[in-house]
């Protein structure tokens, strides 16, 4: 007679990577004057003269050199507006807890940035 021998995982065992889905990679697509960036499920519309903002560099500046992550919200409603703001919020937002996560948030921007203006 031969055992069988059952084993289980435990508990928040997590996944082996070639076992997760495949992450969504974020797209952009040039419009008239402006670039239409898809993530995470969404699209906001960024102005191509969204750049040509001197109050910006000094959000940028603040973020790379002092670190002030707090500036990210800023960076981000000059980008794509209130109504691309609020769309972003509410995509990002967990439905358990109502909040948009400070890690969530930033790695938006990031990938927004390196999507937009790659240099």
């Amino acid at each position: 007679m031969t055992s069988t021998t059952t084993t289980r995982k435990p508990a928040g065992a997590k996944k082996p990577a070639d076992h997760q889905p495949k992450a969504e990679k974020p797209t952009v697509k040039k419009v008239d004057g402006a670039r239409e960036f898809t993530h995470k499920g969404f699209t906001v519309t960024v102005p191509d003269n969204a750049f040509d903002d001197f109050e910006l560099l000094d959000d940028l500046r603040a973020v790379q050199v002092d670190q002030e992550a707090q500036r990210f919200p800023g960076l981000l409603r000059r980008l794509v507006g209130e109504d691309g703001y609020r769309t972003v919020m509410n995509g990002l937002r967990d439905a358990d807890t109502g909040r948009v996560s400070i890690d969530s948030g930033v790695e938006y921007v990031g990938a927004l940035f390196e999507a937009i203006a790659p240099n």
